[in-house]
């Protein structure tokens, strides 16, 4: 059976960073280890998808290259097309990411085994992810729990 995760594209920087922050032993760690690269190659594709949207929408200089905003990597918005532009990123930030991850489902458990009591408290972003998270580790193991009773 193929097991995945599924997270919106907006989600998937938050929860990497989250997983980076916990302390781990062994199998769940390497779990983790094996998430992080598999939600950092779906959060890849997911930026080249965001660049890919905003290009027509991008302010040119004469040279035809970008021009570039304020802030570092930043660009400036045709301003005519700013709020269509802002509907092509909301769109792609909602879209599901999904996260297959059978192969490594042995250590994925031990990851949702390790993090399901966690002994610390979690607030703000940090509680957010752990909840995200926490609900998909749930879906793809509850199948199994069923099994067990």
């Amino acid at each position: 059976m193929t097991k995945t995760l599924t997270f919106k594209n907006e989600e998937l920087a938050a929860i990497g960073n989250f997983l980076g922050t916990l302390s781990l032993k062994n199998k769940a760690s390497r779990g983790r280890t094996k998430l992080i690269k598999l939600i950092s190659a779906k959060n890849d594709e997911y930026i080249e998808e965001r660049k890919g949207a905003l290009e027509p929408f991008i302010k040119k200089d004469e040279a035809g290259n970008s021009v570039e905003g304020d802030t570092l990597g930043s660009v400036v918005l045709i301003e005519e097309k700013q709020d269509e532009a802002n509907m092509a990123i909301k769109e792609i930030d909602e879209e599901s990411a999904v996260i297959e991850f059978t192969e490594y489902s042995e250590k994925m458990k031990a990851l949702y085994d390790a993090i399901v009591d966690y002994p610390t408290e979690f607030s703000n972003q940090d509680a957010a992810a752990y909840d995200l998270l926490m609900d998909q580790l749930e879906s793809a193991f509850e199948n199994e729990k069923d099994g067990e009773k």
